[in-house]
């Protein structure tokens, strides 16, 4: 991607990232006060987010994670590895959909490959004039996510105009064939591309056999997405994108990198539709500076969805912080001397 054009929208588009906080997560993020959208997306939005938590189903690492019965998941597999600290899944990415064949689509990328997504509505539908884009967590259960979403908007009695479009990053080989049966114009032997490595996907990496796919990274997907939407939905009036903790983190820093989003619209072939961006309880953040938030900030009670912090500053050389506090992901150290290699 090139860096030194995202880098360029960073700070404009870090605006438009409404922050919708579940479960209390808003004074450990020590979130600015939460950004105010259209009606139905946050009387929609914000109670599936709310379910969604309080079921106790999280893409981060629990002490109880032998007990994560999801909202829209059971029994989701994960381990511990103590010596590296992380967090592995057992994938819940079936190829073909298990449970909604029929909302199977292939969007063509670059590079004769494609993404897998499922829409709620098919392509060409002049009734769609909204549409929400809802980003998967840690064990890449789409299906779930978009059966969830679309049970929120029917019970908003949104359904006859709004869509759902779950998009899939898969964690192993899919073809367009098996994902679609050979809709969408896009050729059975076509592959999806995939990543293995969760925080690479998150963090908006390259795919798995990144030549083979053209050099495609998590974010140019999400981008397509986007712009397929657009494409597809000829009276499409506004567009939403949102993802819950794994997916919340992919989505927020999406939101800063991509030109997409940059003074609250969309960039699609000038079509330029309201575009607001909701992440919900990621388990990290990326700032934009190198300043973060003072310990009067962060207490440990909860304070409530609407919590805000003004003390900031930079750690110093006596702070707990390691050396890769400021590296991308948590901040933006390095981007630029990537942009300028």
């Amino acid at each position: 991607r090139d860096l030194s054009l995202h880098i360029a929208t960073m700070r404009s588009n870090a605006m438009l990232v409404c922050l919708l906080i579940a479960a209390g997560a808003a004074s450990a993020l020590a979130a600015e006060a939460p950004c105010v959208g259209h009606g139905l997306d946050h009387a929609l939005l914000q109670s599936w987010h709310s379910q969604a938590s309080s079921a106790r189903y999280s893409d981060e690492i629990s002490s109880d994670s032998s007990d994560q019965d999801g909202a829209f998941v059971s029994n989701v597999g994960m381990s511990v590895s103590e010596q590296q600290n992380t967090l592995t899944y057992d994938s819940l990415f079936w190829c073909p959909p298990l449970w909604h064949q029929s909302s199977a689509h292939s969007i063509p990328l670059s590079g004769g490959s494609f993404i897998p997504v499922l829409a709620s509505f098919p392509p060409g539908s002049a009734a769609v004039t909204s549409a929400i884009v809802v980003v998967h967590g840690a064990s890449r259960e789409g299906e779930g996510y978009f059966g969830g979403m679309v049970d929120k908007v029917r019970q908003q009695k949104k359904d006859q105009h709004t869509l759902v479009v779950a998009p899939v990053a898969p964690d192993k080989p899919c073809s367009a064939g098996n994902w679609s049966s050979g809709a969408d114009g896009v050729p059975d032997d076509a592959q999806a591309p995939h990543w293995t490595s969760l925080r690479r996907w998150m963090y908006g990496g390259g795919a798995d056999s990144r030549e083979e796919h053209a050099g495609l990274s998590s974010f140019d997907v999400l981008d397509s997405v986007v712009a397929w939407i657009q494409l597809k939905y000829p009276n499409l009036q506004r567009l939403v994108v949102t993802g819950h903790s794994a997916g919340a983190q992919h989505v927020l820093r999406w939101a800063v990198m991509s030109p997409e989003g940059a003074d609250g619209v969309t960039r699609y072939r000038g079509h330029h539709l309201p575009l607001t961006i909701i992440v919900s309880s990621p388990s990290s953040v990326i700032y934009l500076s190198e300043e973060r938030p003072a310990s009067t900030c962060r207490p440990e009670e909860d304070q409530g969805p609407h919590w805000s912090c003004s003390e900031f500053s930079t750690p110093g050389p006596d702070s707990n912080c390691d050396s890769n506090w400021d590296t991308y992901g948590a901040g933006i150290g390095g981007l630029y001397e990537g942009a300028s290699k």
